[in-house]
């Protein structure tokens, strides 16, 4: 499927899961699979963020004599430069990697709903792409074996249908909360 249409699917569940910020978050994480696209804009701004990260920690850990900032900097630059060289649609697509993001969010995010939120969005990115012909390697590093849910390509009118009635259902959620209260 199409980036816009992982981001808007993300965003719509986290917004069902945990208001506003869990849309953001939801939003976000539904396209951080593709990160390990060669071109695009998450792989560009995944290799900005792995900069941002080589070169803030090691200022911080310089200006405030922090070797954990060094290492932290240097290893999360480290692992963003590693998943953007990964072959697309491998482990990124993979349920290992969804636990591990999962992981992630619930250290990041104290409220169960935002944790949920970040969860949600990388796991429907997963399921869209398991609606296409090439699948996702599910069982990664267990199985090489793709899951494949349907044939949809990218692009196609099931796509456009996916992303248009996920900006109805936002739409409609936020109209829900909107008067609710």
């Amino acid at each position: 499927m199409r980036l816009r249409t992982h981001i808007v699917m993300g965003g719509v569940i986290g917004f069902w899961i945990g208001g506003p910020l869990g849309g953001v978050l939801g939003a976000f994480s539904g396209a951080i699979p593709d990160v390990d696209l060669d071109v695009g804009s998450v792989a560009r701004g995944a290799r900005g963020l792995g900069a941002l990260a080589l070169v803030g920690g090691a200022l911080g850990g310089y200006l405030l004599r922090s070797p954990w900032m060094v290492g932290i900097g240097l290893g999360s630059g480290f692992l963003l430069w590693m998943l953007i060289r990964l072959p697309h649609r491998g482990p990124t697509h993979s349920l290992a990697l969804a636990v591990l993001w999962s992981l992630l969010g619930a250290l990041l995010w104290k409220e169960p709903r935002l944790a949920g939120a970040w969860a949600a969005g990388y796991l429907s990115h997963l399921l869209l792409d398991a609606l296409t012909p090439q699948g996702i390697p599910w069982l990664w590093p267990l199985s090489t074996g793709r899951l494949r849910l349907a044939r949809w390509r990218t692009g196609s009118l099931w796509d456009h249908g996916i992303l248009w009635l996920s900006g109805i259902a936002g739409l409609g959620l936020l109209g829900w909360r909107l008067l609710s209260g």
